[in-house]
C-alpha cells in the first residue's frame, strides 16, 4: 500500500474559509452508550439545533455488531443528519489487547486522514483514550486537537488495580496521555486539579477549561407523582428512608464493600432501604449482599436503559458514590454526582473523588467518608441521619439549585461553547 503523502492534506492557504468551521468529533465509544448521550450529546444537541452555529460537526465512533441501532436511535440519527451532522460508525474489535487497539487506531486514523482530505483541520475527543487515539491522528495530520474530559484512565485503572505501574498497558497509556495533553490546543477537564497539574507541573500551554460532568438538568427534575408510584411499585412506604445507587459493582467501584456498608447503616436504622439500579447480573449482586448477611427483602435490584432512568432517582433520599479513594481519583468526575444533585438528592462519597468531596460539605450536599471501612461508614451515620431527618424539600431545592450551577448544562454550556470557540481560534 503507497504511503500517506501528507502534503496533499494541507489545505491551500489561499482558498476561502468556510462560514461554518468543521470539526470531527472522534468518540472510542458507541454513539449510542448512554455516557455518550447522556453527557457530551447534550452539547452537539444544542449545536445541530441552532440554525446559526458557526459549527458543523463529522462524527466518528466505534459501534458494537452485538448492540445495533432501534428503529427510534435510527430516526434520531436522519434527525441529526438533517440538521447537518455526518457519521462515519467504525467497528470496535473487543478486548484489551494491543492487537485489538491498534486496529481500532488504524482504522481511525484512515477515517480522519479521509476528512483531512475534505479540509477538517479541527479534531475533539471524550475522554483520554480517545484523546490518545485522536492525537495519533491529529500528530501527523497536523490538526488542531480538544481533549474534553480529559482524565487520567491509566491512573485511575491503577488506583483500582486493574493494571499494576508495571504493565504495559500503564505505561503506554500514560505515554500516550502525557503527550495528547501537550499537543493539543485545548484542554477541558472536570476538576481544578487537572488544571494545576497541566499548568504547574507539566507546563501545557493548551488553553484549560474547567468542565465537569455535564448533566440534563431537565430530565433528572424531580416529580412527585412519579416518585409516589416508583415507592408504590417498589412496595416502600412514603417516609420511609432510601439509600440509592446507580452503576457497577467491582471493577472500578466497590463491590462487597457497598452491600457491608449498607449492612452496618441499617445497625442504626432497621427501615433503611437500599435500591440499586445496576448493569450487573441480579445472581451476582445478590451473592454479594448474602455474603454480608443482608436480607433481599431490605434492598431492590432494578435494571433500566439512559431513558427512563430518572424515575428511581426520584426515590432515593442519599445517592451512593462508590469510587474507592486514591491518587488519581482526585482528577475524575463521575456523572452521577451531578445527576444525584440535580435530582434533589445529597450523596455520600469517599474524600479524595473529584471535587466532589469539598462541595459535599462546602454547599451542604453531602457526607465524606475516608473510605467503606467499617469504621468509616459507622462515623458517618450522625451525618447520614441528618440528612435522612430534613424536611425533603428543603433538601431537594438545596441540592438541586447548586447541583445545575454545578453541573447542569444550562450553566455549563457557555463554557464548552466558548472551549470550541477557542479550537476555532487555534
Amino acid at each position: 500500500m503507497p504511503l500517506l503523502n501528507l502534503s496533499l492534506l494541507v489545505p491551500d492557504p489561499k482558498a476561502p474559509m468556510p462560514q461554518q468551521t468543521p470539526i470531527v468529533i472522534f468518540l472510542y465509544n458507541r454513539l449510542f452508550d448512554p455516557l455518550i448521550q447522556g453527557n457530551f450529546w447534550l452539547y452537539i444537541k444544542d449545536y445541530l439545533a441552532d440554525p446559526e452555529a458557526p459549527v458543523r460537526f463529522h462524527v466518528i465512533t466505534y459501534e458494537d455488531p452485538y448492540h445495533p441501532l432501534s428503529g427510534a436511535q435510527k430516526a434520531l440519527v436522519a434527525e441529526w443528519q438533517a440538521q447537518g451532522l455526518h457519521w462515519t460508525a467504525l467497528t470496535w474489535h473487543p478486548g484489551m489487547g494491543l492487537r485489538q487497539k491498534f486496529r481500532d487506531v488504524l482504522s481511525g486514523l484512515a477515517a480522519v486522514a479521509r476528512l483531512r482530505l475534505k479540509g477538517h483541520r479541527h479534531i475533539a475527543a471524550l475522554g483520554s483514550v480517545a484523546g490518545s487515539f485522536a492525537y495519533m491522528c491529529a500528530l501527523p495530520l497536523r490538526m488542531r486537537l480538544f481533549l474534553y474530559q480529559y482524565e487520567p484512565h491509566s491512573e485511575v485503572s491503577r488506583d483500582a488495580g486493574a493494571w499494576s505501574a508495571d504493565s504495559r498497558q500503564y505505561k503506554l497509556a500514560r505515554h500516550f496521555e502525557r503527550k495528547s495533553a501537550e499537543y493539543a490546543q485545548v484542554i477541558a477537564s472536570g476538576t481544578r486539579f487537572m488544571g494545576e497539574r497541566l499548568k504547574n507541573e507539566w507546563c501545557v500551554r493548551a488553553e484549560f477549561f474547567r468542565l465537569p460532568t455535564v448533566v440534563n438538568e431537565n430530565k433528572f427534575h424531580f416529580d412527585p407523582a412519579i416518585a409516589a408510584q416508583m415507592r408504590a411499585d417498589l412496595g416502600l412506604d412514603p417516609d420511609q428512608p432510601v439509600l440509592f445507587y446507580t452503576g457497577k459493582f467491582g471493577g472500578l467501584y466497590y463491590a462487597s464493600e457497598i452491600a457491608r456498608a449498607f449492612r452496618i447503616l441499617r445497625e442504626n436504622e432497621r427501615r433503611l432501604h437500599l435500591l440499586i439500579v445496576t448493569p450487573n447480573e441480579d445472581d451476582y449482586v445478590h451473592s454479594l449482599f448474602a455474603g454480608e448477611g443482608v436480607d433481599r427483602a431490605h434492598y431492590s435490584v432494578c435494571h433500566s436503559s439512559y431513558n427512563d432512568i430518572e424515575r428511581f432517582y426520584y426515590v432515593g433520599d442519599l445517592g451512593l458514590i462508590t469510587i474507592p479513594p486514591g491518587p488519581g481519583q482526585k482528577f475524575r468526575s463521575s456523572i452521577k454526582v451531578g445527576e444525584y444533585l440535580c435530582a434533589g438528592m445529597p450523596f455520600l462519597t469517599p474524600t479524595g473523588v473529584s471535587e466532589d468531596y469539598i462541595h459535599a460539605t462546602e454547599q451542604d450536599v453531602g457526607v465524606v467518608v475516608a473510605d467503606y471501612s467499617d469504621s468509616s461508614i459507622r462515623g458517618a451515620w450522625p451525618e447520614i441521619a441528618r440528612y435522612l431527618a430534613e424536611d425533603r424539600e428543603t433538601r431537594r431545592a438545596r441540592c438541586r439549585t447548586f447541583g445545575i450551577s454545578y453541573r447542569g448544562f444550562s450553566s455549563l454550556n457557555p463554557v464548552f461553547r466558548a472551549a470550541i470557540d477557542a479550537l476555532r481560534s487555534a
